[in-house]
């Protein structure tokens, strides 16, 4: 795309048109974004210019939004869909962007639901939940998560909450078939007038998620606040200029957690900025504000303020409050311990040292946790419990489950899905369709063919992504509205949950005078955990920050190294493991040790290598220009070697 054309008027209080035709498609060189446009693992994501919404040098702009949301129109009045909300947090051109979704969806009669009047944004958990209670027929929200604010980001929904799967290509394919009609017989685009009847500010779903959340989060955990901050407990939220802080205040309101001076809990950069406030640039390179990025936790300010003794931990959400991680202490006198667990740990002062936490093992605590607290409550064994996790996500979550079973002789279920939450949507929704169909027996099969069956009783434990985000459900089903549905488990990540449940433990190791670390210490070795070392390597495939001409010569070269890898491993899916053995032996460095191969297969969206006590990964990511090298196992020696092994491999062709 090259050029810039103003094409509407935002938050025009008169109805408008859209004129595409022939001139504008060359103009513009939509048809080669088009050819391309698909929705990948959280919807769209993109480069736009934070100054100009019609940048046609940028694939994200106010032209290519328009053919994304008049494709969404004409699909809903195709499918009988009537009503959705529309939300977003606080990239540049997030509230032009609601407003164009607003005016063409009125415009074809769709009646649209945003937040009330001063309150902008909408966290995506928030969009999901409001969307399910307030039994609309879906929803969006206007969101790149984690990413650099210069790339922006729509991701739709359906019914209950969970991320479009059906619909997802038939929109990319109206999409181009609405970029042909515009070249070849010309397109109109009608905009209702901002503000139109159809048009309701009435989107505040708050107070019922409030409810539910009492009913995730056991009511024992809840109860450890309030004593520990008598005892001096605080804790620190940096909400990185997103959506999370105006909501989340309401939530601790309504559950009695204090806020700011001489509370439990207080907020930095909470002031909305569609910069994150400079959060995770770094001797001038973007990094994006993913709170598991060092780059990012390592320089949100939280050293300072527990060196300081302004907080006993240092909590942080991504702009749309999908993913969460945290910065804590531990004494210095055991740094080398933690440091030989796994733990990253550095200095912070005579007494004490910073240890930092990957999501995984976030989630391996906060498992073990909620079985605990499921068993003092008597809900454990009324329920089939399910631990679900992605293909890439650490196994160590599950272990905890399967551990469990052996010592208890309880009977908690794991199961695995691929990379996306929209898979644990599925899932969800499955499981649901089961019990109201009236199934004794509830089961699912994963991507492998592997039958799982789980009980009369589904419920949802924990819902892991290695990446940062996770949700879970309650011990009863909850209800919409009217109660014309009902729900198992969240559809979206949701970071409020999963910042709530830390908290809590924050609070309960505080009044024992205990720390984060120590506490993953004990779980391990309870545990009996095997993989206990994760590493992630993320190779970067072109600059997505680059324009015009540049950009698409840098992305067909990291195009062509992606398909080339991703193919070579592809191959190797369901062929005999002594077979794989010899071709990656014959591929890897002198002096790599390769252990014995018991099975390769496809995860879903990428390659699954199966070892003993260990095993590896190779993905490209759905939402950046990245390709991803995991591997776990129970010794990191083994663990980064082999990985960077596989990462420095020559890859035939």
């Amino acid at each position: 795309m090259s050029g810039s054309r103003a094409l509407f008027t935002p938050f025009a209080l008169q109805a408008e048109k859209i004129e595409m035709d022939a001139d504008l498609v060359s103009e513009s060189n939509v048809e080669p974004w088009a050819k391309q446009f698909k929705l990948g693992t959280a919807g769209y994501r993109d480069l736009l210019d934070p100054e100009d919404l019609f940048n046609f040098g940028v694939p994200f702009n106010g032209l290519s939004a328009a053919f994304i949301l008049e494709a969404r129109a004409q699909l809903a009045d195709e499918a009988g869909i009537r009503s959705l909300h529309i939300g977003g947090e606080v990239r540049p051109h997030t509230q032009e962007f609601i407003d164009l979704a607003a005016r063409i969806y009125s415009a074809h009669g769709i009646s649209v639901h945003l937040r009330p009047e001063g309150m902008r944004t909408t966290p995506i958990w928030l969009s999901s939940f409001g969307v399910f209670y307030n039994e609309l027929d879906g929803g969006e929200n206007f969101t790149a998560s984690h990413s650099q604010n210069y790339k922006g980001g729509w991701k739709p929904m359906e019914a209950a909450g969970g991320q479009l799967l059906e619909m997802a290509g038939m929109i990319a394919d109206r999409v181009r078939d609405l970029v042909n009609q515009a070249k070849n017989d010309g397109l109109t685009i009608h905009l209702a007038a901002a503000g139109n009847d159809l048009i309701h500010h009435d989107f505040d779903p708050v107070a019922p998620y409030v409810e539910v959340l009492k009913k995730v989060v056991p009511a024992g955990l809840v109860a450890e606040i309030a004593p520990a901050t008598a005892k001096g407990f605080r804790a620190g939220f940096c909400t990185e200029g997103g959506s999370m802080a105006p909501t989340a205040r309401r939530i601790f309101e309504a559950l009695g957690v204090t806020m700011d001076e001489g509370g439990t809990v207080f907020f930095t950069h909470e002031e909305e900025s569609n910069s994150f406030h400079g959060i995770g640039i770094l001797d001038g390179v973007n990094h994006g504000v993913d709170p598991g990025k060092w780059q990012v936790y390592k320089h949100v300010g939280a050293q300072e303020l527990l060196r300081d003794e302004k907080c006993d931990v240092f909590f942080i959400w991504d702009p749309d409050g999908d993913r969460f991680n945290m910065v804590t202490v531990a004494p210095a006198a055991q740094a080398e311990e933690f440091k030989a667990a796994g733990l990253e740990v550095d200095p912070l002062d005579d007494d004490r040292c910073c240890v930092f936490f990957k999501p995984n093992q976030i989630y391996f605590m906060l498992t073990a946790l909620k079985i605990q607290s499921l068993e003092e409550a008597g809900e454990l064994g009324n329920y089939n419990w399910i631990v679900a996790s992605t293909f890439p996500t650490s196994m160590s979550i599950g272990e905890v489950a399967t551990t469990f079973n052996k010592r208890a002789d309880a009977a908690l279920a794991t199961f695995r899905v691929p990379v996306g939450f929209k898979y644990f949507a599925s899932l969800v929704g499955d499981l649901e369709k089961q019990l109201a169909d009236g199934s004794s027996e509830t089961s699912a099969t994963d991507v492998t063919g592997v039958k799982t069956i789980f009980g009369p009783k589904p419920r949802l434990l924990m819902m892991a992504e290695e990446s940062g985000g996770a949700a879970m459900g309650p011990a009863e089903p909850v209800s919409s509205r009217t109660g014309l549905r009902t729900s198992l488990a969240a559809k979206e990540k949701d970071a409020m949950q999963i910042g709530l449940m830390s908290l809590c433990l924050a609070a309960r190791l505080h009044r024992q005078e205990g720390s984060f670390a120590a506490y993953y210490l004990q779980l391990l070795e309870e545990f009996e955990t095997r993989y206990r070392f994760y590493e992630r390597r993320d190779v970067t495939l072109f600059d997505e920050s680059l324009k015009g001409v540049e950009r698409d010569q840098a992305r067909e070269a990291g195009n062509a190294r992606k398909e080339a890898t991703v193919a070579f491993f592809g191959s190797l899916e369901g062929k005999e493991p002594v077979e794989v053995t010899g071709i990656l032996a014959g591929l890897l460095p002198a002096g790599a040790n390769l252990p014995e191969i018991k099975r390769v297969f496809h995860a879903g969206d990428g390659t699954f290598i199966e070892f003993e006590d260990q095993w590896f990964e190779l993905r490209a990511s759905g939402t950046d220009a990245v390709l991803r090298y995991y591997m776990e196992g129970r010794y990191q020696e083994k663990v980064a070697e082999l990985n960077a092994a596989f990462e420095g491999m020559r890859i035939p062709g």
